[in-house]
């Protein structure tokens, strides 16, 4: 088992279940030392299955607080959100930016309350999701990329427009220096899916790792939980490690995020 995970939920966000309290003593029952929470972030419109409502923002940041002095000599906590890119939600991107410790990008919709990226069969609307990836990136709204291979879940199979999203994501992260997810969460989780490439995970996906370990990116494991049993069970972790198998991947082990980010932060203001 991995000891640091910076992608952790809460049931706040409506498709995860557990108290904050159990997600921190499973954690520490299978000996992670940091963990990070970061619930996907709320925003001025509610969305009950997705995300966290606006109001329940202060509470989220108040309990994970407790939580943190309350079991300090046991594991080291810390408070963040799994952001999305809309220039129409700046001022709450910019809140979360300014009073959290750490943001990761995982883009769930190519626009705020539009098409989401589950349903991207078109190589026009990939590069518009590579898109929303590059601007989160430009202004400094986040500090890795999860499941930056998400996008394929309904993706018929790996053609040359995938390649090119790989490539140009690839050149996101070194240009801004910006690791990415290989994530062992839903893409796994949920088993094997056929496409006209073959039949395998909807992500993490191997073509795109073979892009980044071609070009060294950096890559930060993240566990992606919406449930404390699963940091006990290392099912999902092994899947996604052997999508990477044979690749010279390479693997920020206990990256120290929210240092990272508070240099990255600079930037942003």
């Amino acid at each position: 088992m991995i000891k640091t995970n910076w992608h952790t939920h809460t049931a706040r966000c409506g498709h995860a279940i557990g108290s904050d309290e159990e997600y921190v003593r499973a954690a520490i029952k299978a000996g992670i030392k940091t963990l990070g929470f970061s619930d996907h972030a709320a925003y001025k419109d509610p969305a009950p299955h997705s995300r966290m409502n606006i109001e329940e923002v202060e509470n989220y940041i108040s309990s994970i607080r407790e939580l943190k002095e309350k079991y300090r000599d046991q594991i080291d906590l810390h408070i963040g959100m799994e952001v999305e890119y809309y220039p129409d939600q700046w001022e709450t991107l910019a809140w979360y930016r300014k009073n959290l410790e750490y943001c990761i990008l995982g883009q769930h919709n190519l626009s705020y309350e539009g098409k989401s990226i589950y349903r991207v069969t078109e190589s026009e609307d990939l590069m518009l999701y590579v898109d929303a990836l590059e601007e989160a990136c430009k202004h400094s709204l986040c500090d890795y990329i999860c499941h930056p291979d998400v996008v394929l879940w309904s993706y018929p199979g790996v053609d040359g427009s995938v390649r090119e999203a790989a490539e140009r994501i690839a050149e996101i992260s070194l240009r801004y220096d910006m690791p990415l997810e290989l994530n062992c969460g839903s893409g796994v989780h949920r088993g094997v899916k056929e496409y006209t490439d073959g039949i395998r995970y909807a992500y993490p996906t191997r073509a795109f790792f073979e892009v980044f370990a071609e070009k060294k990116c950096p890559v930060i494991i993240g566990l992606d939980i919406h449930n404390p049993d699963l940091f006990l069970d290392e099912t999902d972790l092994e899947r996604a490690l052997s999508v990477i198998e044979g690749l010279d991947i390479n693997l920020l082990e206990n990256f120290d995020l929210v240092k990272a980010a508070a240099v990255r932060k600079q930037n942003f203001f």
